[in-house]
């Protein structure tokens, strides 16, 4: 059955379901560039402002928050199978109109030329992190909380436990764009806000993240940033939420049950191989452990098929340690790089170049 959800967030939540075993999940609503602290406002109308918004999507984002339209949509909230919420949009300040309203100062925002207008005049900018934000983002918080157990719905909520990252997935010779005193000065603002959320909701009510999936794609979609994260990120967003979603699932035991091979952790010493070659109009790539000269068995494994150093394909973990690749329509140097993952969610990479074979 296709499980209605709700999204109050960003992108790292909304992007989890662009993937296509999603396909259980209905996006009722999504609303985002606004922070909980300005719940706690009453609405603010400015039809002009929002009109300079070139884009619809935009523009709905900041309407919603000028309207507090989150604490009106009684009825999607009401009919959520979930409610996922991320915290990756408090990195904006907070703006406190001369006539008492709060909104949030977004990218969107200032597109809009809102805060260049005389009307508004006076107008005060309350800094993330500062103790006033802090104490109305629990006021907000609180109110929508509070919202959402009045329509006994605290319990379908699942908050994103996600960070800024601090590197690139892969190695590259190209500068993270924000500096390490920033994304600290970010982390520990979300660190803060998660303990307070963990004092109202039950801690099987988060998901949690290995460091090395917080880590960003150096070619992501929407660019490079912080909190774009690798595409292993979102794949595991996704298994965590449908695995928290099945509620009274039961593991039924068939008879006798093999144990499983277990695959070697990487803390030992273990060693991954890659070679590929070009046979025909495909790419066949395959990968092995070792340890101590001795072949392992076991694991998971994921590929991707990279021409002059970016990411052209990918193969995601699972237990073949073979891929296969079309071979890409544009020039280039063509790589193979080979991930293996252990238990513990430990990972090691080889790259290898690809070498001509012949098809007999």
């Amino acid at each position: 059955m296709v499980k209605n959800l709700l999204i109050y967030g960003s992108c790292v939540s909304r992007d989890i379901f662009n993937l296509e075993e999603s396909s259980g999940f209905n996006i009722s609503d999504y609303f985002a560039r606004s922070s909980m602290a300005s719940l706690c406002s009453a609405p603010y109308k400015n039809t002009e402002a929002l009109e300079r918004i070139q884009s619809a999507f935009r523009r709905r984002m900041v309407a919603n928050d000028f309207s507090k339209d989150l604490l009106a949509a009684v009825d999607k909230l009401e009919s959520a199978d979930l409610i996922l919420i991320d915290l990756i949009d408090e990195r904006f300040d907070l703006v406190a109109l001369p006539t008492g309203e709060l909104i949030t100062h977004s990218n969107e925002l200032a597109e809009s030329g809102l805060l260049a207008e005389v009307s508004i005049e006076g107008y005060k900018i309350i800094p993330q992190g500062t103790f006033e934000r802090r104490d109305l983002w629990l006021r907000g918080m609180h109110k929508f909380f509070n919202l959402l157990k009045d329509l006994n719905k605290l319990d379908v909520v699942l908050v994103n436990k996600v960070y800024w990252a601090s590197s690139f997935e892969l190695d590259t010779q190209s500068i993270f764009p924000v500096g390490r005193g920033e994304i600290d000065k970010a982390n520990e603002d979300l660190e803060w806000m998660y303990g307070a959320m963990e004092r109202v909701l039950d801690s099987r009510q988060f998901l949690n993240f290995d460091n090395a999936l917080m880590t960003a794609d150096e070619f992501h979609r929407w660019g490079v940033s912080p909190f774009h994260y690798c595409e292993m990120y979102y794949r595991e967003a996704l298994a965590q939420i449908v695995k928290k979603s099945e509620k009274n699932s039961a593991v039924i035991s068939l008879g006798v049950e093999f144990a499983p091979i277990k695959p070697p952790p990487v803390s030992s010493g273990v060693e991954l191989n890659v070679a590929a070659h070009l046979v025909d109009d495909e790419i066949y790539a395959h990968c092995s452990l070792s340890l101590n000269d001795q072949a392992c068995e076991g694991g998971d494994f994921a590929f991707y098929l990279l021409v002059d150093g970016v990411r052209h394909a990918a193969r995601w973990y699972e237990k073949s340690p073979r891929a296969r690749f079309a071979i890409p329509n544009h020039p280039g140097k063509l790589e193979v790089a080979a991930f293996y993952k252990d238990e513990f969610d430990e990972k090691l990479c080889s790259r290898e170049g690809i070498t001509l074979a012949s098809s007999s």
